[in-house]
């Protein structure tokens, strides 16, 4: 295997239109992350990988990090999440009078993927870290600018799942488990093996209506109503506390006019260690993952030494990507609608007549072949409308690739053109 001719298994090439797609849809979700005041900020590609290892900060383990030592010895790591080096740059380089902090980010970030599991080693994100304020309105803000991203980019169909990481720890203390039964419980409901919850309960000495809510998790999603309902199901303060706070978020969000894409998941758990609060993903048809991941971490910059609350959400681009490709959705993606050429004698003409169209928004290729015929079969490939032939400064040559009538050429002057204005 020549690996010059190959790039590593979970990564590959962008070529131009799929470079084109990826560009237009960061553009519409930046478009909305300024509309709410974001302001952008870029980490570093590496960091120290104590940034990311910290198993306070995250879940990441270290074997699905790309690693490797710098001059000096120390271990660096690809970033590997978006949110920790965010998390260091609030408590370092931003003071008390700059809180709330709206930042935005759009990058790629790397993890190690087993082959078979047919994942990609370098993905996009696109999201927001809304810092220094912890609050219902907070989140709500949060919650709202993702599905506003998602629509924006041409996604209608879809359901963002809100939890409550304080509700589920609630319930765990509530049902009286030992610390192994709390985790062994925990993976079956985040593995979402609900047969294995309810066998897992069936026999336990434990309070009857916290056996009852487990047994009923798979059905615990949907609206206001089941706020409603499972707070009949607990009795630990809170529990109920976190239900509450739920309700509070349903009622702004629906001020945000959000409310149809929203559905509350009692059964969702964290998969990353450093959310505190609220927790939200994504979900939409034509893809097996989340297109969505967010949520309220309020210890994770108090690491870096700063102890600020924040909360926020990224935008898996690639996922994205693929379900609007999978829909046949028109990314407005197009070459040169027009071509130059030109003689010696007509260059100067040509050169500034493309300029005077490009100006007007109009895509312009230089054409560097001299030659008629061939720039004629190029723009045939290249399936571009027109192309302006300058046999000199004055005397033009004006060929149309019409799909209908086929090639078709006039014989013009410069001032035959018709120029934008």
């Amino acid at each position: 295997m020549d690996f010059k001719l190959h790039t590593p298994i979970g990564v590959g090439d962008l070529l131009p239109e799929q470079a084109e797609i990826k560009r237009v849809v960061e553009r519409k979700i930046e478009k909305v992350f300024e509309s709410y005041a974001y302001r952008t900020v870029e980490s570093p590609m590496f960091e120290y990988i104590e940034v990311f290892s910290d198993e306070k900060m995250g879940s990441i383990s270290p074997k699905e990090m790309f690693r490797f030592f710098d001059n000096d010895g120390h271990t660096l790591a690809l970033r590997s999440d978006m949110t920790p080096p965010i998390a260091r740059m609030a408590a370092t380089e931003f003071n008390e009078e700059s809180m709330p902090l709206r930042l935005c980010y759009y990058g790629n970030a790397f993890r190690v993927s087993k082959r078979y599991q047919g994942k990609k080693c370098e993905f996009s994100q696109a999201g927001i870290e809304l810092i220094g304020i912890d609050s219902a309105e907070a989140d709500a803000e949060s919650i709202a600018l993702s599905i506003k991203s998602i629509l924006a980019c041409g996604i209608t169909e879809f359901k963002v799942n809100v939890a409550q990481v304080e509700f589920f720890n609630a319930v765990l203390e509530e049902s009286g488990f030992d610390e192994e039964e709390k985790e062994d419980i925990k993976n079956l409901v985040a593995n979402r093996n609900y047969a294995g919850v309810e066998y897992f309960v069936k026999y336990k000495d434990m309070p009857e209506n916290i056996k009852k809510l487990f047994i009923e998790l798979p059905k615990l999603v949907g609206g206001y109503e089941i706020i409603e309902y499972t707070k009949t199901l607990t009795k630990s303060k809170e529990a109920l506390k976190a239900l509450e706070y739920m309700e509070k978020l349903s009622d702004i969000l629906n001020f945000y006019g959000v409310s149809n894409y929203v559905s509350f998941d009692m059964g969702m758990v964290n998969k990353l260690n450093y959310y505190t609060g609220i927790i939200f993903r994504g979900y939409t048809y034509g893809t097996g993952y989340s297109i969505i991941d967010g949520g309220r971490y309020n210890n994770l910059i108090e690491q870096f030494g700063k102890n600020v609350p924040a909360v926020g959400f990224g935008i898996k681009v690639d996922e994205v990507i693929s379900v609007l490709e999978n829909n046949n959705y028109n990314f407005g993606i197009s070459g040169a609608k027009a071509m130059v050429a030109y003689s010696k004698k007509g260059m100067s003409a040509a050169i500034k007549t493309a300029d005077i169209y490009r100006k007007a928004g109009i895509k312009v290729e230089n054409s560097l072949i001299d030659n008629i015929d061939d720039n004629i079969e190029y723009m045939k490939r290249k399936e571009i409308e027109s192309l302006i032939f300058f046999n000199d400064n004055i005397n033009i040559t004006y060929v149309r690739n019409d799909s209908e009538t086929g090639t078709v050429l006039a014989n013009i002057t410069i001032n035959d053109l018709v120029m934008p204005k």
